[in-house]
């Protein structure tokens, strides 16, 4: 175990006994914690609770406690001068606030207190506990990360096996949240009426791999399910017990295949063949790794017949890959069409500034499949943000990434990986509700001891 020459021995010494006394058995021991992990492991341990809830404005309440606890213990908020990545997202938030309003007074149409609330729930939030993190330099230990998703695929295997065994995947009536129940929705669930606001943790209807439905578990949606699980596969990696490390693994991808979310199911095995790649560069057999990938692109590309192959199987691949849930795939597919067709086809105010609203249906009765949705860049960015707004959130996004490669050596490698699965699955997917706190998740899990990565 090799640390940086700026930590202290004793620093050392007292880090290494924490992490020795950190399990009792299977369970953590919750003296060996400090304030921060604690929060941590009650945040992923209880989402069932969450799920419950209705998934609705954790984390404003997370960055409201931040701010009593603070303001409580020593009577004002600690913090530095705002990195690049906080002042960018403050600004892409005030931008969404403004053009929601003009949105509304050109088009008579009242503001309710959701549309002020979401927006401090989704960027303010996460801009306030993102500049906390970095100025106190909050750091969770990995394991206690790894223990908390472990204990949260145990409870989710638990519930496909009841769906499964004894439900048998039944249809059903989901009820309401609570969250849905304290704002009055119908009884009877109703696509885009929000699933936040039902308890659905499978959906019989649609199917995910040969003889399974599709299933959420204790998320709001299949995608949703997909990124997190995606996240506890690349931080499984780096842990130490093998026969942990496989395990969580192996289940985790099960789970994953259950959500029925192709696109995640590409991305992540590109994502750890990324890993592979960057682990062998920095080995010293590096020199036999690209070598090989030297000669097999030059096969691809001399000779015909082998990039004939090569392009079939890609082309097959692909191909089966977008059949296997069709109807969704059209759908989709009609979306994007129309949504580039509509970016094409607009103002130059509407370009810059963006159409602030989605677009029409392309499934009269199916509310959720609307021009500019279904797909972050094209569609919730460049659509209906504009080029003002895609060029905020890029910024945030790019200085984001950027500080974490810099600080890479004192986090897990898995967590700067995962930010790569977001920015490709962004190209199909919307910004789901689990980023946000996937991505505070991933900044804050650091080695409190300065430990190096071995990538």
């Amino acid at each position: 175990m090799s640390y940086s020459r700026s930590a202290l021995p004793t620093q050392k010494n007292q880090n290494n006994a924490q992490q020795i006394s950190l399990f009792n058995g299977f369970f953590l021991r919750w003296n060996a914690l400090v304030q921060s992990e604690k929060v941590v492991v009650l945040g992923i341990v209880l989402i069932p609770l969450w799920w419950f809830w209705g998934w609705s404005y954790l984390l404003l309440f997370l960055g409201l406690g931040i701010l009593s606890h603070d303001i409580y213990r020593y009577g004002s908020i600690r913090i530095q001068r705002p990195s690049l990545f906080v002042i960018a997202l403050v600004l892409y938030g005030l931008y969404d606030i403004i053009l929601t309003i003009f949105h509304g007074l050109n088009n008579s149409t009242e503001l309710g207190m959701r549309d002020l609330i979401e927006p401090a729930n989704t960027i303010f939030s996460p801009a306030f506990i993102l500049w906390y993190i970095k100025t106190r330099d909050i750091r969770v230990r990995p394991r206690t990360v790894i223990w908390s998703f472990s204990f949260l695929v145990l409870l989710m295997v638990a519930v496909w096996a009841y769906i499964f065994f004894i439900h048998r995947q039944a249809t059903f009536l989901p009820p309401r949240s609570l969250f849905g129940a304290l704002t009055n929705k119908p009884l009877q669930y109703v696509p885009g009426l929000g699933n936040t606001n039902y308890l659905i943790p499978f959906r019989p209807e649609d199917s995910s791999i040969s003889g399974l439905s599709r299933y959420f578990y204790f998320f709001h949606g299949p995608e949703s399910l997909a990124l997190v699980s995606a996240f506890i596969c690349l931080l499984s990696l780096e842990e130490r017990s093998k026969l942990w490390k496989y395990l969580l693994f192996l289940t985790t991808f099960f789970l994953l295949l259950t959500s029925g979310t192709r696109s995640v199911w590409i991305v992540l095995p590109f994502a750890l063949f990324i890993w592979f790649l960057l682990s062998a560069a920095n080995s010293k057999s590096s020199w036999l790794f690209f070598a090989c990938i030297a000669t097999t692109s030059a096969l691809v590309l001399m000779f015909p017949v082998v990039t004939d192959v090569t392009t079939n199987i890609l082309a097959g691949t692909a191909e089966s890959t977008s059949e296997f849930r069709g109807d969704s795939t059209a759908v989709r597919s009609e979306i994007y069409r129309r949504t580039y067709e509509a970016i094409l086809n607009s103002s130059n105010f509407q370009l810059f500034f963006g159409h602030v609203v989605p677009g029409e249906t392309v499934l009269p009765g199916y509310a959720p499949a609307m021009v500019g949705t279904h797909s972050f860049y094209l569609g919730s960015l460049l659509y209906i943000r504009g080029i003002l707004g895609s060029v905020l959130f890029l910024t945030y996004w790019t200085s984001l990434i950027s500080w974490l490669i810099q600080t890479r050596k004192s986090r897990p490698f898995g967590c700067v990986m995962m930010f790569l699965i977001f920015s490709l699955t962004f190209c199909v997917m919307a910004f789901e509700s689990v980023v946000m706190p996937i991505m505070l998740i991933a900044v804050v899990t650091q080695e409190r001891d300065y430990q190096l990565n071995k990538f």
